[in-house]
Order: structure tokens, then sequence, then C-alpha cells
């Protein structure tokens, strides 16, 4: 017997307030840190959902943000630092999918993870503007605070 296809599929994305909190704990930790970052949330597509630049970041790590997230969420979920590492063993790749993202590069960088709540992937968050360690340290503690977590 045949196995039924569904008509749909049930989807869970990252709501606009808890991307908004979860952007706002970020800037909370980089103040903390001395240093300023953007900021941005995308849903599993790689959509938009929020995105912000602290005072005094630079006017181009919005977009190197953008990337970042965008190349976590159309791998599924992987977090920047292993999309780092498939980069250093196979550049070739990543060399051709870079230019694949709606308006942003698919960046493979630290610095991005992906949001989970429960098992469920609802987007990803990244930061630029600092170091990438301390760049990844804060998209954390964002995923925190909105009791979230960077993993199933």
């Amino acid at each position: 017997m045949p196995e039924q296809e569904s008509e749909t599929v049930n989807q869970s994305l990252i709501s606009y307030r808890k991307a908004n909190d979860a952007i706002a704990a970020t800037m909370d930790y980089a103040r903390g840190k001395g240093v300023m970052l953007s900021v941005v949330v995308v849903d599993t597509a790689g959509h938009l959902v929020a995105a912000g630049r602290m005072d005094g970041a630079s006017f181009i790590t919005i977009e190197v943000a953008r990337g970042k997230a965008y190349a976590c969420a159309a791998t599924g979920g992987q977090p920047g630092s292993a999309l780092a590492q498939r980069f250093r063993d196979n550049p070739m790749v990543w060399g051709n999918a870079a230019d694949l993202g709606y308006g942003a590069p698919m960046l493979p960088a630290i610095g991005s993870l992906p949001i989970f709540f429960g098992k469920n992937l609802v987007g990803a968050i990244a930061a630029s503007g600092a170091p990438s360690e301390v760049d990844e340290a804060a998209v954390h503690a964002g995923i925190l605070a909105i009791n979230a977590s960077s993993s199933r």
C-alpha cells in the first residue's frame, strides 16, 4: 500500500517578539564586553525576521550578520563554527554557493547559531562586529534569554 502524502507541512517559525528579545539580550551582552555588534534573526527559510545595529557598529556588520544567519538556516541549523570548518575543508563548494542567498550571501563563519524551541528549529541568529568567538558568545546569550537553545 503506497504511503499517503500530506497536503500540508507544519512549520515552526520564530516570532518577531522573540527575535527582538534575542537581539536585545545579544546587544546587552555586547555592551558588557565593550563591543558594538549588528545582530540578525532569520526564520528557517532564511527570511529576515528582525535586525539591529548598535550605535558605533560598522555599517557592513549588518550584512555580514545576515549572511552568517542565512547560511545557518540554509543548512538546516548548522552552527557557524561547523560551517567554517566545512569551508576550510572544501572552499570550492562555498565559493560557488556563497551567492545563492536571497539578497544575502551565505557566509560560513563563526558567530551564527540555530534557534531551537524544544526539538523544533525556528530560525537562526548571528552577530558581527567583534572577534568571532565574542559574536558567538553574544548570540548564545540571546538564545538563552528567550528560553531557547542552539541544539536539539
